[in-house]
Protein backbone atom coordinates (compact mmCIF):
# COMPACT_ATOMS: atom_id res chain seq x y z
CA UNK A 1 0.00 0.00 0.00
CA UNK A 2 1.04 3.54 -0.46
CA UNK A 3 1.53 6.06 1.82
CA UNK A 4 -0.59 9.17 2.30
CA UNK A 5 -0.08 12.62 4.07
CA UNK A 6 -2.47 15.52 5.16
CA UNK A 7 -3.45 17.85 2.61
CA UNK A 8 -5.95 20.22 4.10
CA UNK A 9 -6.27 24.30 4.07
CA UNK A 10 -9.04 25.66 6.46
CA UNK A 11 -10.39 28.96 5.59
CA UNK A 12 -12.29 31.75 6.70
CA UNK A 13 -14.11 33.13 3.65
CA UNK A 14 -15.67 31.53 0.60
CA UNK A 15 -12.56 31.31 -2.62
CA UNK A 16 -13.57 30.66 -6.07
CA UNK A 17 -13.73 27.16 -7.45
CA UNK A 18 -12.67 25.46 -10.42
CA UNK A 19 -15.67 24.47 -12.95
CA UNK A 20 -14.50 20.88 -12.97
CA UNK A 21 -14.90 20.61 -9.17
CA UNK A 22 -18.51 19.18 -9.34
CA UNK A 23 -17.37 16.57 -11.38
CA UNK A 24 -15.22 15.35 -8.52
CA UNK A 25 -17.34 15.93 -5.22
CA UNK A 26 -19.70 13.20 -4.68
CA UNK A 27 -22.47 13.98 -1.66
CA UNK A 28 -25.09 11.71 -1.05
CA UNK A 29 -27.64 11.64 1.58
CA UNK A 30 -29.02 8.31 3.20
CA UNK A 31 -32.42 8.58 4.95
CA UNK A 32 -33.72 6.41 7.26
CA UNK A 33 -37.76 6.17 8.86
CA UNK A 34 -38.66 4.37 11.57
CA UNK A 35 -42.03 4.12 13.47
CA UNK A 36 -41.95 5.52 17.03
CA UNK A 37 -44.61 4.36 19.55
CA UNK A 38 -46.34 6.72 21.73
CA UNK A 39 -44.21 6.36 25.25
CA UNK A 40 -41.41 4.59 23.94
CA UNK A 41 -37.78 5.35 23.00
CA UNK A 42 -35.91 4.09 19.28
CA UNK A 43 -32.71 3.46 18.86
CA UNK A 44 -31.24 2.60 15.24
CA UNK A 45 -27.59 3.77 13.53
CA UNK A 46 -27.79 4.82 9.64
CA UNK A 47 -24.78 4.20 7.47
CA UNK A 48 -22.77 5.54 4.29
CA UNK A 49 -22.02 3.60 1.75
CA UNK A 50 -18.63 1.68 0.64
CA UNK A 51 -16.08 4.45 0.19
CA UNK A 52 -17.68 7.22 1.56
CA UNK A 53 -17.60 8.92 5.36
CA UNK A 54 -20.38 10.66 7.48
CA UNK A 55 -19.38 14.34 7.50
CA UNK A 56 -22.40 15.13 9.53
CA UNK A 57 -25.82 13.69 10.42
CA UNK A 58 -29.21 15.52 11.16
CA UNK A 59 -33.01 15.12 11.06
CA UNK A 60 -34.70 16.22 8.03
CA UNK A 61 -37.90 15.99 8.88
CA UNK A 62 -39.39 17.11 12.29
CA UNK A 63 -41.79 15.02 14.21
CA UNK A 64 -44.14 17.14 16.59
CA UNK A 65 -43.97 16.43 20.05
CA UNK A 66 -41.17 13.90 19.15
CA UNK A 67 -37.60 14.81 21.36
CA UNK A 68 -33.87 13.94 19.83
CA UNK A 69 -32.23 12.19 22.70
CA UNK A 70 -29.03 10.96 21.14
CA UNK A 71 -27.01 11.35 17.56
CA UNK A 72 -23.29 10.34 17.41
CA UNK A 73 -21.12 9.00 15.51
CA UNK A 74 -20.27 5.54 15.12
CA UNK A 75 -16.87 5.00 13.60
CA UNK A 76 -15.87 6.75 10.37
CA UNK A 77 -19.10 5.90 7.99
CA UNK A 78 -22.21 5.49 10.53
CA UNK A 79 -24.10 7.74 13.24
CA UNK A 80 -26.56 6.75 15.91
CA UNK A 81 -29.62 8.24 16.37
CA UNK A 82 -31.82 7.97 20.06
CA UNK A 83 -35.50 9.16 19.86
CA UNK A 84 -38.16 9.82 22.43
CA UNK A 85 -42.21 9.96 22.28
CA UNK A 86 -44.35 10.83 25.15
CA UNK A 87 -46.78 8.93 26.14
CA UNK A 88 -49.02 12.18 25.28
CA UNK A 89 -47.48 11.74 21.75
CA UNK A 90 -49.53 9.63 19.02
CA UNK A 91 -47.65 7.15 17.53
CA UNK A 92 -44.99 9.08 15.00
CA UNK A 93 -42.80 8.43 12.11
CA UNK A 94 -39.42 9.35 12.72
CA UNK A 95 -36.56 10.25 9.83
CA UNK A 96 -32.66 10.63 10.24
CA UNK A 97 -30.20 11.69 7.83
CA UNK A 98 -26.34 10.83 7.29
CA UNK A 99 -24.62 13.64 4.84
CA UNK A 100 -22.34 10.64 3.34
CA UNK A 101 -19.35 12.69 1.59
CA UNK A 102 -16.33 11.23 -1.35
CA UNK A 103 -13.65 13.04 -3.30
CA UNK A 104 -12.95 11.23 -6.74
CA UNK A 105 -9.46 13.12 -7.76
CA UNK A 106 -6.33 11.94 -9.91
CA UNK A 107 -4.08 11.50 -8.27
CA UNK A 108 -5.81 9.67 -5.72
CA UNK A 109 -7.14 11.78 -2.17
CA UNK A 110 -9.24 10.45 0.15
CA UNK A 111 -11.38 11.51 3.28
CA UNK A 112 -10.54 10.27 7.04
CA UNK A 113 -12.90 11.44 9.92
CA UNK A 114 -11.82 11.61 13.73
CA UNK A 115 -14.67 11.27 16.28
CA UNK A 116 -13.80 13.62 19.74
CA UNK A 117 -16.31 13.72 22.36
CA UNK A 118 -16.37 15.49 26.15
CA UNK A 119 -18.57 14.62 28.51
CA UNK A 120 -19.92 17.31 31.00
CA UNK A 121 -22.87 18.11 33.49
CA UNK A 122 -24.94 21.03 33.02
CA UNK A 123 -25.65 23.39 36.42
CA UNK A 124 -28.78 24.66 36.54
CA UNK A 125 -30.22 28.34 35.35
CA UNK A 126 -27.39 30.11 33.35
CA UNK A 127 -26.12 28.67 30.04
CA UNK A 128 -23.18 26.18 30.37
CA UNK A 129 -20.41 26.66 27.75
CA UNK A 130 -18.40 23.61 26.59
CA UNK A 131 -15.03 23.65 23.50
CA UNK A 132 -13.27 21.21 22.75
CA UNK A 133 -10.65 21.02 19.47
CA UNK A 134 -10.03 19.08 16.40
CA UNK A 135 -6.53 17.29 16.24
CA UNK A 136 -4.14 19.16 14.71
CA UNK A 137 -4.28 18.59 11.05
CA UNK A 138 -8.31 18.41 11.16
CA UNK A 139 -10.73 20.76 10.60
CA UNK A 140 -14.70 20.60 12.29
CA UNK A 141 -17.58 18.66 10.85
CA UNK A 142 -20.56 17.41 11.83
CA UNK A 143 -21.89 17.43 16.03
CA UNK A 144 -23.80 15.62 18.32
CA UNK A 145 -24.81 14.97 21.96
CA UNK A 146 -26.15 12.79 23.79
CA UNK A 147 -29.10 13.31 26.68
CA UNK A 148 -30.10 10.62 29.14
CA UNK A 149 -34.03 10.82 29.15
CA UNK A 150 -36.51 10.83 32.03
CA UNK A 151 -38.83 8.28 33.49
CA UNK A 152 -41.44 7.37 35.90
CA UNK A 153 -43.51 4.91 36.97
CA UNK A 154 -45.48 5.87 34.00
CA UNK A 155 -42.85 5.36 31.20
CA UNK A 156 -40.73 7.82 29.36
CA UNK A 157 -41.13 11.79 30.36
CA UNK A 158 -39.80 14.20 27.85
CA UNK A 159 -39.62 16.74 29.90
CA UNK A 160 -36.17 15.66 31.75
CA UNK A 161 -34.47 15.97 28.12
CA UNK A 162 -36.21 18.61 27.13
CA UNK A 163 -35.13 21.03 29.92
CA UNK A 164 -31.65 20.41 28.99
CA UNK A 165 -31.31 22.03 25.67
CA UNK A 166 -28.82 23.04 23.29
CA UNK A 167 -28.88 26.58 23.13
CA UNK A 168 -25.64 26.71 20.73
CA UNK A 169 -23.72 24.56 18.19
CA UNK A 170 -21.20 26.38 16.35
CA UNK A 171 -17.81 25.25 14.17
CA UNK A 172 -14.88 27.20 14.71
CA UNK A 173 -11.53 27.05 12.58
CA UNK A 174 -10.05 24.62 15.61
CA UNK A 175 -13.22 22.99 16.50
CA UNK A 176 -16.67 22.99 18.62
CA UNK A 177 -18.50 25.39 20.48
CA UNK A 178 -21.60 24.60 22.81
CA UNK A 179 -23.73 26.67 24.67
CA UNK A 180 -26.67 24.27 26.75
CA UNK A 181 -29.46 25.60 29.79
CA UNK A 182 -30.49 23.33 32.29
CA UNK A 183 -34.10 24.50 33.36
CA UNK A 184 -34.73 21.09 35.22
CA UNK A 185 -34.58 21.27 39.40
CA UNK A 186 -30.96 18.92 38.96
CA UNK A 187 -27.60 19.55 37.45
CA UNK A 188 -27.72 16.62 34.49
CA UNK A 189 -24.62 14.97 32.14
CA UNK A 190 -24.34 15.27 28.64
CA UNK A 191 -21.70 13.67 26.62
CA UNK A 192 -21.15 16.07 23.21
CA UNK A 193 -19.36 14.65 20.11
CA UNK A 194 -17.31 16.15 17.17
CA UNK A 195 -16.58 14.78 13.78
CA UNK A 196 -13.25 16.33 12.38
CA UNK A 197 -12.54 16.14 9.13
CA UNK A 198 -8.97 15.67 7.08
CA UNK A 199 -8.33 14.93 3.47
CA UNK A 200 -5.59 12.18 2.69
CA UNK A 201 -3.27 12.19 -0.59
CA UNK A 202 -0.40 9.77 -1.86
CA UNK A 203 3.04 11.20 -0.66
CA UNK A 204 3.90 10.76 -4.48
CA UNK A 205 0.64 13.13 -5.56
CA UNK A 206 0.72 16.48 -6.20
CA UNK A 207 -1.01 18.88 -3.50
CA UNK A 208 -4.59 18.96 -3.90
CA UNK A 209 -5.45 20.35 -0.67
CA UNK A 210 -9.04 20.20 1.15
CA UNK A 211 -10.87 24.10 1.58
CA UNK A 212 -13.32 24.20 4.65
CA UNK A 213 -15.68 27.75 4.54
CA UNK A 214 -17.71 28.38 7.81
CA UNK A 215 -20.26 30.82 7.32
CA UNK A 216 -22.76 32.26 10.06
CA UNK A 217 -26.17 33.74 8.82
CA UNK A 218 -28.14 36.21 10.90
CA UNK A 219 -31.80 34.73 10.44
CA UNK A 220 -34.85 36.60 11.33
CA UNK A 221 -37.55 34.94 12.59
CA UNK A 222 -41.28 35.46 12.61
CA UNK A 223 -43.68 34.32 15.63
CA UNK A 224 -44.35 30.37 14.93
CA UNK A 225 -42.53 27.75 13.03
CA UNK A 226 -40.64 28.04 9.15
CA UNK A 227 -38.05 26.59 7.41
CA UNK A 228 -34.79 27.98 6.68
CA UNK A 229 -32.03 27.41 3.82
CA UNK A 230 -28.66 28.70 3.09
CA UNK A 231 -26.33 27.18 0.22
CA UNK A 232 -22.42 27.12 -0.35
CA UNK A 233 -20.91 29.14 -2.39
CA UNK A 234 -20.94 28.04 -6.02
CA UNK A 235 -18.71 24.47 -6.61
CA UNK A 236 -18.57 23.79 -2.85
CA UNK A 237 -20.03 20.52 -1.30
CA UNK A 238 -21.62 21.00 2.50
CA UNK A 239 -20.15 19.47 5.61
CA UNK A 240 -22.24 20.10 8.20
CA UNK A 241 -24.91 22.59 10.16
CA UNK A 242 -24.73 24.85 12.82
CA UNK A 243 -26.60 27.19 14.73
CA UNK A 244 -26.91 29.44 17.68
CA UNK A 245 -30.37 31.01 19.91
CA UNK A 246 -30.23 34.54 21.72
CA UNK A 247 -33.44 34.07 22.88
CA UNK A 248 -35.00 31.61 24.86
CA UNK A 249 -38.10 31.94 23.78
CA UNK A 250 -36.43 30.20 20.12
CA UNK A 251 -35.67 26.75 19.50
CA UNK A 252 -34.25 24.57 16.33
CA UNK A 253 -36.40 21.57 15.44
CA UNK A 254 -33.93 20.06 13.30
CA UNK A 255 -31.05 20.88 11.27
CA UNK A 256 -29.33 18.69 8.25
CA UNK A 257 -27.60 19.78 5.24
CA UNK A 258 -28.14 18.74 1.53
CA UNK A 259 -25.54 18.15 -1.31
CA UNK A 260 -24.42 22.45 -1.67
CA UNK A 261 -26.58 23.79 1.41
CA UNK A 262 -27.78 23.45 4.85
CA UNK A 263 -32.01 23.45 5.49
CA UNK A 264 -32.58 24.57 9.40
CA UNK A 265 -36.13 24.37 11.17
CA UNK A 266 -36.66 26.78 13.55
CA UNK A 267 -39.34 28.17 15.92
CA UNK A 268 -39.82 31.25 17.70
CA UNK A 269 -42.87 31.96 20.93
CA UNK A 270 -41.66 35.29 20.98
CA UNK A 271 -43.99 38.35 20.18
CA UNK A 272 -42.72 40.06 17.86
CA UNK A 273 -39.35 39.72 15.33
CA UNK A 274 -36.22 37.54 17.11
CA UNK A 275 -33.27 36.71 15.81
CA UNK A 276 -31.27 33.38 15.23
CA UNK A 277 -27.76 32.47 13.76
CA UNK A 278 -27.36 29.57 11.16
CA UNK A 279 -24.35 28.20 10.83
CA UNK A 280 -23.03 26.02 7.25
CA UNK A 281 -19.33 24.37 6.87
CA UNK A 282 -18.25 23.67 3.16
CA UNK A 283 -15.83 22.52 1.71
CA UNK A 284 -13.79 22.23 -2.00
CA UNK A 285 -10.52 20.18 -2.95
CA UNK A 286 -8.31 21.81 -5.29
CA UNK A 287 -4.59 22.99 -5.33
Amino acid sequence: MGRWVIALVVVAAALAAPPSLAQVVLAQSVFHAAALPSNAIRSFTVSCPSGFVAASAGVPNPAPGVTLLGIRPVGFRAYAFRFGNPGTNPRRQVTALVACRKFVFKPPVRLKVVPVQLKTKVRIGKPNAATFLCPRGTAPAGWGAEIAPGRSGQGYVPGGAARLSLRRVSMHLCGFSFSLRNSGTKPRSVTLYGTCLTALRSIRASTERLHVNITTFPTPLRHGSQSVVESCPSGWVSLAAGYALSSPLTRVDGATVMRSGGRWWLTSEAEGQAIAHVQLVCARLNN
